[in-house]
């Protein structure tokens, strides 16, 4: 038997000593070495984790984003919850791929629509085309389809299977507008089996209660709470072809109006549908933690003249009471709201607008206007000019804009102004049956692509408020949609402000207030179509970043270690 002498052990050699110290050494400085080798070549990213919540206004009422009538709560989720074949995107403000890819043929009336093979909806399932013929042939075109708009905006459109991923939409006539109708929102067809046209729409349908769709979050859970306030719980989409978002969770914190929302609410990500009149004094009680973002929306305020009136047929009496608006005077004391001069001003056409009370004089006179005996009111062919002009009680700046107008052109013009502010089912009515000479109404495109519409024959009577029914337009129309190219746009603009038709005020404010601590969310912001875009790339939005490596994936980092190591000796 083996003793040990003395009760030690055997002392360690030096020269293993040694041997150890240059292998910590050695690996010490490899450590630090590939340390400053990656922090050389690597960037910071996304990483996943958070929350993100919102404080807004609104109320539910269908989840489903194809039936006739929605909140503004609910296309927030729609917009969350769903993915269409092609979207809008807000930075170029082009129609771009989305679900799917798509071609025009060179007849410019065909479009090929082919599905991407990651596209799939919240539970798993692929997004087929079975879904998206059971979407726009059996749920849009079906004539029982109770959303009238969307419904005629594709009555004349048929639709074929080219293969297992692609379909053909023909259209009647070109429109390069046609794939901003393809934004529409996929519906899950295995999530309608068996339902009426009337049931795929109803808000109560199973369906709609729990939406599957291809979008970056799956809706959890609606948890009712006091005073008419709800949280609405979503979680990120597993499935989501742009990737998995890295916000693991979204809470919208829902309030029946703003004045619930500023006395109850938390310290939410974003506070959303703030009116513009509390803005600054509530991001000043926040103690200016949150950044305001300004955007805009496809809508204008404007005044309307109704060209079948012969009161309002004389182009120089239009140009005259246009040239007699003080925009800039009428727009000092009402907050949100920026002067626009141009019908296309979301298109980025421009048009200038000068107040000219002596031109406008001047301009009625050279077209057959003169002052009867009172001096009092204008005369035409001998027959006094008496014109009715009719608004809204809601919102109520309208009454005030009309209220303004009406004062000016009466001091500095002399014209006799009967104006109505009805309330908003008498003005419908007004609206329908023509029962006016100028009318003063917003116009909002968020969900109609195609403002050209407002201007053409077919529309007279519809979105047509002036009644304007020339060829000369229509036929401009048509280029635009033709071409698309802006000198069209730049045209048909030219030719509207020559018969003027119309002549625009404003465009609403609308800010967000966003926490600075959130990332990826302000290069978004600008142009946005609705107020649910706000949402856009939302899988993007982050809170916390990790290194990664910038290198070319096919390179070698071994390699590439010791040649930089080479590199700095």
């Amino acid at each position: 038997m083996r003793h040990r002498r003395n009760g030690h052990r055997r002392p360690i050699p030096r020269r293993v000593k040694i041997i150890a110290l240059l292998v910590l050494i050695v690996a010490g400085a490899f450590w630090w070495g590939w340390r400053q080798y990656f922090r050389a070549h690597s960037k910071w990213v996304p990483a996943s984790g958070g929350i993100f919540t919102e404080s807004t206004v609104g109320s539910l009422q269908n989840l489903n984003p194809l039936a006739p009538r929605h909140t503004l709560l609910d296309r927030d989720l729609h917009q969350l919850l769903y993915e269409g074949l092609l979207r809008h995107n807000p930075l170029t403000g082009l129609v771009e791929e989305n679900l799917a890819t798509f071609r025009m043929a060179d007849d410019a009336k065909t479009y090929f629509i082919t599905l991407k093979d990651s596209a799939r909806f919240s539970n798993g399932d692929p997004v087929t085309i079975d879904d998206v013929i059971f979407t726009y042939e059996q749920v849009i075109q079906n004539p029982n389809f109770s959303n009238e708009i969307l419904r005629g905006a594709f009555e004349y459109i048929s639709i074929d299977v080219v293969d297992e991923k692609t379909l053909a939409f023909y259209l009647p006539e070109p429109n390069v507008f046609f794939p901003s109708l393809l934004t529409q929102p996929i519906l899950h067809r295995a999530s309608f089996r068996n339902a009426l046209i009337e049931e795929i729409t109803d808000s109560s349908f199973p369906g709609n209660k729990k939406p599957v769709g291809a979008g970056p979050f799956v809706l959890q859970n609606i948890i009712p709470e006091d005073s008419g306030r709800f949280r609405i719980f979503l979680e990120r989409n597993p499935y989501y072809f742009r990737g998995k978002p890295f916000l693991k969770q979204l809470v919208l914190y829902v309030y029946p109006n703003f004045d619930h929302l500023k006395i109850e609410h938390t310290w939410t990500t974003m506070y959303s549908k703030l009116p513009e009149r509390e803005l600054e004094r509530f991001q000043a009680s926040l103690f200016d933690e949150y950044a305001a973002r300004e955007y805009v929306l496809p809508r204008f305020v404007g005044v309307f003249f109704n060209l079948d009136s012969p009161a309002v047929q004389n182009p120089g009496l239009r140009e005259a009471l246009e040239m007699a608006v003080d925009k800039d005077r009428i727009l000092k004391n009402e907050i949100g709201w920026n002067r626009i001069d141009s019908i296309f001003f979301f298109e980025n056409v421009e048009s200038w607008h000068e107040r000219n009370f002596p031109a406008a004089r001047l301009t009625l006179r050279d077209n057959g206007f003169r002052y009867n005996e009172e001096r009092d009111i204008r005369l035409f062919d001998g027959k006094p000019v008496q014109l009715k002009m009719i608004t809204s009680t809601q919102p109520p700046v309208y009454s005030r804009f009309a209220q303004n107008m009406r004062q000016t052109w009466e001091q500095e013009l002399e014209i006799s102004v009967q104006l109505e502010v009805l309330n908003p089912i008498e003005f419908q009515q007004a609206l329908a049956e023509r029962n006016y000479d100028l009318v003063l109404f917003g116009q909002n495109f968020s969900e109609n692509f195609d403002s050209l519409s407002t201007w053409h024959s077919s529309q007279s009577g519809k979105l047509n408020l002036a009644n304007l029914t020339q060829e000369e337009i229509d036929a401009l129309i048509d280029d635009v949609r033709l071409s698309g190219a802006q000198s069209d746009l730049f045209e048909l603009n030219k030719k509207l402000t020559e018969l003027v038709p119309a002549f625009i005020l404003a465009t609403p404010q609308y800010h967000l207030l966003v926490d600075r601590d959130l990332l990826g969310f302000s290069g978004t912001f600008g142009k946005i179509r609705t107020h649910a875009e706000r949402f856009y790339n939302v899988h993007e939005w982050h809170f916390y970043q990790k290194r990664d490596w910038d290198w070319d994936r096919d390179a070698s980092k071994f390699f590439g270690f010791f040649h930089w190591l080479f590199s700095q000796i």
